[in-house]
């Protein structure tokens, strides 16, 4: 199963060449809304507060990758894919780990993104309680946990369907190091990660080394190699950067344009 990743040129570059990916906490993601499906109550109306406690439990011990299942998204090009001048990079999740239920929390295969209207009504908080505080404890996949991953991780508001996502959720147990500062590299039952700190954000940033071959698709927004009077979204050097790593490594290149009989984008494969 190949899943999508829209980012921007540079990122692209960066995950090519250094076979790693970065995942989210809860806190980094762009809908205020994550992580609050449980939406449960109890007597002394400290719902809101209860709340916000576990999910930053989940923000802590968690961390997750946001693909979804089409490359070829006009919207999607135009909020991840740095308007049409970024990358959408194709991974095959059977290639890269992610859908082995020993070393994901949600793997790809059981991870679609559930979108409703409303959300559902409350539950009696007693009924969920064992569950949160068994947030953190163990790294297999459970089915007799996952009812409580999905309600944490899958579900949305019907607004963000277009992005058809599909969510990897992996631990991130791992040891501090010698400094905050420095980035390192560390090993959990997860696979291998580098920690790297980045001041202008304020905080670190995980990435996920991936298998050498399961980065399969590469496609460049119909904005990338412009050139206008004012501005080259993209440079030689880093044009023929890109390229280079797609041919050594095997990876298909494709250039989007417009369809110009209807509303859709095309991609055209290419060998430069």
């Amino acid at each position: 199963m190949i899943l999508y990743k829209y980012v921007s040129y540079r990122t692209a570059l960066q995950i090519i060449e250094s076979s790693s990916i970065g995942f989210s906490s809860i806190d980094d993601l762009n809908d205020p809304f994550e992580c609050t499906y449980f939406n449960f109550y109890d007597e002394d109306n400290e719902k809101i507060k209860s709340l916000h406690g576990y999910k930053n439990r989940f923000s802590r011990n968690y961390v997750l990758l946001s693909l979804t299942r089409n490359p070829l998204n006009s919207l999607m090009w135009s909020h991840y894919g740095d308007s049409h001048q970024g990358i959408v990079i194709g991974i095959d999740c059977e290639a890269a780990g992610f859908m082995d239920a020993e070393t994901s929390r949600i793997p790809a295969h059981l991870g679609e993104v559930i979108y409703t209207s409303n959300k559902p009504k409350p539950e009696k908080k007693s009924a969920l309680v064992s569950e949160l505080l068994s947030i953190g404890n163990d790294i297999e996949f459970k089915n007799d946990t996952y009812n409580l991953l999905k309600r944490a991780f899958l579900y949305k508001s019907m607004e963000w369907g277009y992005e058809e996502e599909v969510r990897v959720v992996k631990d991130l147990k791992y040891h501090l190091g010698s400094s905050h500062d420095e980035d390192f590299e560390f090993e959990n039952n997860s696979g291998t990660w580098i920690r790297k700190n980045i001041p202008s954000l304020g905080r670190p940033i995980f990435c996920f080394k991936l298998p050498h071959d399961c980065i399969k698709e590469v496609y460049f927004g119909r904005h990338v190699f412009r050139n206008t009077s004012r501005t080259k979204s993209v440079s030689d050097e880093q044009s023929k950067q890109l390229k280079d790593l797609c041919l050594v490594k095997n990876i298909k290149m494709y250039q989007c344009g417009v369809d110009p009989y209807s509303w859709n984008l095309l991609a055209t494969q290419k060998d430069w």
